[in-house]
């Protein structure tokens, strides 16, 4: 495929939280007229995936305490917590982005980078009905207790199951395996990935299997 004819998605870590990610996640709440961000964001760090310099997939990383998914099910998920735990909140992709797999790139881009942000071990919670699921278990995430209730603003009594993946050096050549996999599978449908994780993990003093590359 031409190179010129393909569609550029741009993958960034950021911290600011701006107006177009919240359109983006507003776009994924039930209620209308909600607010879209919550007050963990300023604290948060966010994978964001750009297509045509919008924002169409993202999930939020906080760190330590407080404890958002604590704090949503006023402390009946029963998840670790503290200064090494990273919760993974927020995934939403715009409906136009759906079923490409910007879900599994944005995640990937996620989980590959925990390491460098101190994170030992990454929360969650999925409703059962989540299309994903045997996604987060090929990642490694398994499933904590039975479902409980979430008060996940703007939404209110969310059943979902808490979930906890380690965040380890052993997994991370199959998760980059797995991102290969997905980039490559974005280019046959024409979305070329720019991703600046390569010098995330550069940056950590990690090696880049070779034959794996950020850009194709």
């Amino acid at each position: 495929m031409n190179g010129d004819s393909l569609t550029r998605l741009t993958v960034r870590l950021v911290s600011e939280f701006s107006v177009a990610m919240e359109t983006l996640r507003a776009g994924w709440v039930a209620r209308a007229g909600a607010a879209a961000g919550d007050e963990f964001d300023e604290r948060s760090r966010h994978v964001i995936v750009h297509r045509h310099a919008l924002p169409v997939g993202m999930v939020r990383i906080t760190m330590g305490e407080p404890s958002i998914l604590a704090t949503w099910s006023r402390n009946a998920a029963p998840l670790p917590r503290g200064a090494e735990v990273a919760e993974l909140t927020r995934g939403v992709v715009a409906p136009p982005a759906r079923r490409l797999g910007i879900y599994r790139l944005a995640m990937l881009e996620t989980v590959l980078r925990l390491r460098t942000l101190g994170a030992s071990i990454a929360t969650a919670a999925v409703e059962p009905d989540f299309p994903g699921l045997r996604f987060l278990g090929d990642l490694g995430f398994v499933a904590v207790g039975r479902p409980v209730l979430f008060d996940d603003a703007p939404r209110s009594r969310t059943v979902a199951q808490a979930i906890v993946l380690e965040v380890e050096a052993r997994h991370e050549d199959r998760w980059l395996t797995m991102w290969q996999r997905e980039v490559g599978a974005l280019l046959t449908a024409g979305y070329r990935v720019d991703s600046d994780l390569m010098a995330s993990i550069e940056a950590a003093g990690r090696a880049w299997p070779v034959g794996l590359a950020t850009s194709v």
